[in-house]
């Protein structure tokens, strides 16, 4: 896998007539993992949100390996695996179905499908819920199906919010661990204000009122 970059240049964002973020400007290339640490309302769900392409920039730029990220390009945009705070699971479908809607929508092979979610789910430690309805799955299982469902895309890009917020300690040992060793090869930015988190990765972009305060 050829070396990622992605990089936010002068990135503004709105929501409604009011400014969210301000002049931000990132960069990370495969084998960096950054915390994204800030008071609530800081911005970081939209920070992520942004660089994924879900939301558009009002100024400035997204570019991932030297193309513009919109939201309008699909096929770029599935190159980010996103793990949302509010899990973004589709009621009514099982954990396996979930992590393979993504997958389904890519076009890939139901033998390489199959493979994929049953690798994820296994990572996460959730091999014997793949057929379970995701309703009757409790909040830290669903959270940890969504880390599954962003694993089995085996994005260039790994954009998690608060991923372990509701775990168990061991759980959020091993979702952490899977986080991280992805890094080697690929760009990993987690929203979160745990002190673990932000140890464990190698900078922290600190957002205050839309803007970054502090990277180290």
């Amino acid at each position: 896998m050829n070396e990622s970059e992605l990089r936010a240049t002068g990135l503004g964002v709105d929501l409604g007539d009011r400014a969210v973020l301000h002049d931000i400007t990132l960069r990370a290339h495969a084998g960096e993992s950054i915390a994204v640490a800030g008071p609530s309302g800081s911005g970081k769900t939209v920070l992520l949100l942004a660089l994924a392409g879900i939301l558009p920039a009002a100024r400035g730029e997204v570019v991932l390996d030297g193309q513009a990220v919109t939201t309008a390009d699909a096929e770029l945009r599935s190159q980010f695996g996103i793990v949302l705070q509010a899990h973004g699971l589709a009621s009514g479908l099982t954990a396996e179905e979930n992590v393979a809607l993504p997958l389904q929508a890519r076009g890939l092979s139901g033998d390489d499908i199959a493979d994929r979610c049953a690798e994820a789910l296994s990572a996460v430690g959730l091999d014997d819920v793949g057929g379970r309805l995701v309703d009757s799955l409790s909040g830290g299982q669903q959270q940890r199906v969504g880390v599954a469902r962003a694993l089995a895309g085996r994005p260039r890009v790994f954009l998690a919010d608060e991923p372990t917020a509701e775990l168990d300690p061991p759980n959020r040992a091993r979702v952490l661990s899977h986080l991280l060793d992805a890094s080697a090869h690929r760009i990993v930015l987690i929203a979160s204000n745990d002190p673990e988190i932000a140890d464990a990765c190698l900078h922290v972009a600190e957002l205050r009122d839309g803007r970054i305060d502090a990277f180290r």
